[in-house]
């Protein structure tokens, strides 16, 4: 059983992250303060630093709200995907992978929406939302590549394929948020995949 001390501090830690989130979102990664963060969560600010080293260490916390299980489905993918044998073995992975994805989306649309409101500004923020992207990039590389070697895939740049892979990703999952409706969270990666999985198909 947690105790009250216990309780007591995951409260806090929820408030704070609640509050950094809000700030983040509304004055963006440069402009949110460890100040205004800590009176929003109804906390001294010293309380602040008995959580978080400072407001980068907050902000990459939310950010792998988002991330962390995201890299985790797209590596479990990978490893399921190496022991394909052919094109079709690899279509439930493809559909795993794609409700898995969608289920985070909507779990994690704070997180989401932090990760769009930093990814293309200048600094720390935008370069911690990009870093994350590089890495869900190099996972998408290494899938290609090996199926490639296997013969599961054509020969194609990986590179670039990975690139409009997870960039087309990108943009439907960002009409999405933006236009709430145009786009439907169990559709997206699934299609996409889809596309790609054809395209990149072996010539037969």
């Amino acid at each position: 059983m947690i105790g009250r001390r216990e309780r007591n501090k995951e409260d806090k830690q929820r408030r704070l992250e609640a509050a950094g989130l809000a700030a983040f979102l509304s004055e963006g990664f440069t402009g949110a303060s460890v100040e205004r963060i800590a009176e929003a969560a109804d906390v001294a600010r010293g309380t602040f630093y008995l959580y978080f080293r400072d407001k980068d260490a907050l902000y990459t916390t939310l950010l792998d709200r988002l991330f962390t299980p995201l890299l985790a489905s797209v590596a479990r993918a990978r490893d399921a995907l190496s022991a394909c044998t052919n094109t079709p073995d690899t279509f439930p992975v493809y559909g795993l992978l794609a409700a898995e994805l969608a289920q985070l989306m909507v779990a994690q649309e704070g997180a989401l929406r932090l990760y769009f409101g930093e990814a293309r500004s200048v600094g720390a923020g935008g370069e911690a939302a990009r870093d994350r992207l590089r890495e869900v990039h190099a996972l998408t590389v290494s899938i290609l590549d090996d199926a490639v070697r296997r013969g599961v895939l054509r020969e194609h740049d990986t590179h670039t394929a990975a690139i409009a892979i997870v960039g087309g990703i990108d943009a439907l999952v960002f009409a999405f948020l933006r236009d709430r409706g145009g786009a439907d969270p169990t559709r997206i990666q699934a299609e996409v995949v889809a596309l790609f999985r054809h395209g990149l198909a072996p010539r037969g």
